[in-house]
């Protein structure tokens, strides 16, 4: 058992609030991270080493892992607390910067991914990957209100974040994690969440905008927040009936699955996963 906080303080390590570093030392709740997100011998690709505890456990199950960490203080620490594991590879690269076409590159084969993600850049992490044909599911620590619009299918909490998600991906929290859990202590309580992300559909930048269009007034119907953009209004209303639906339906009443069929029917949504260069 390593005492990851003498061995952070060993190597002078100081915490970094810019980088959203909260971590977790608790072996049963790390071990489980790694057990829901199917580390079973799989090949893992994890967001944030921190001082390497959750990658410790996802190691003792994966066939291998590619985590990537941006903070080079840690991997003095990471040389100590990894030592025993020869199937971590370590990445300094931040794959925000990098793009998800590059990551895919370096990891080489299909992933999971497993990870406790910096609040600070919980959404843009998960659509990065659920950009990608590569990835076949994301299951990360996010702030549990985050969680719980991202699982949301009605209500005031369904909305473009949830609609984005569910679109591409079957969202569920899986265990709620206390603030008192983490180190430094955050203000706000986490959740585990496991994305599975949909064979037929892949999130990309036009699926997001559509989105954003549908929700942009959440009262008004569809019909005139989507006419409002310039999209023909008896265009949208044929749309929506073909799909089962009137032409003063909102869209919180499609559900995110419909919301995508009315994109691609618009023209605004691709029908199959998008090119490395049509992303461009």
């Amino acid at each position: 058992m390593i005492d990851y906080e003498s061995v952070l303080i060993k190597h002078k390590f100081k915490y970094k609030k810019a980088f959203g570093q909260n971590f977790i030392f608790d072996d049963d709740i790390l071990d489980e991270i790694a057990r829901e997100g199917g580390a079973d011998n799989a090949t893992v690709v994890e967001i944030g080493t921190g001082a390497g505890s959750l990658t410790r456990a996802i190691a003792a199950r994966a066939k291998r892992v590619c985590s990537f960490e941006i903070d080079e203080t840690l991997f003095p620490v990471l040389e100590e607390t990894l030592a025993d594991y020869d199937n971590v590879q370590l990445f300094s690269n931040d794959v925000t910067q990098i793009g998800i076409d590059t990551v895919d590159m370096l990891v080489g084969e299909p992933y999971i991914v497993i990870a406790n993600l910096p609040y600070y850049i919980t959404t843009p992490l998960i659509f990065l990957f659920l950009s990608s044909t590569e990835c076949g599911s994301i299951t990360c620590l996010v702030q549990k209100e985050v969680a719980e619009r991202i699982c949301a299918e009605n209500g005031s909490d369904f909305g473009a974040l949830s609609a984005c998600v569910q679109s591409v991906g079957k969202p569920r929290i899986v265990r709620k994690v206390k603030s008192w859990e983490f180190y430094p202590q955050p203000d706000v309580d986490s959740a585990l969440i496991r994305i599975d992300r949909r064979q037929d559909a892949v999130y990309s930048e036009r699926l997001y905008d559509f989105i954003k269009l549908c929700f942009i007034q959440k009262r008004k119907t569809l019909v005139n927040n989507l006419s409002a953009s310039g999209i023909n209004k008896n265009d949208v209303t044929a749309a929506l009936t073909e799909l089962g639906f009137s032409a003063s339906a909102r869209a919180e009443e499609l559900g995110a699955e419909n919301i995508r069929l009315l994109g691609i029917k618009l023209g605004r949504v691709p029908d199959r996963p998008e090119t490395p260069e049509e992303r461009r």
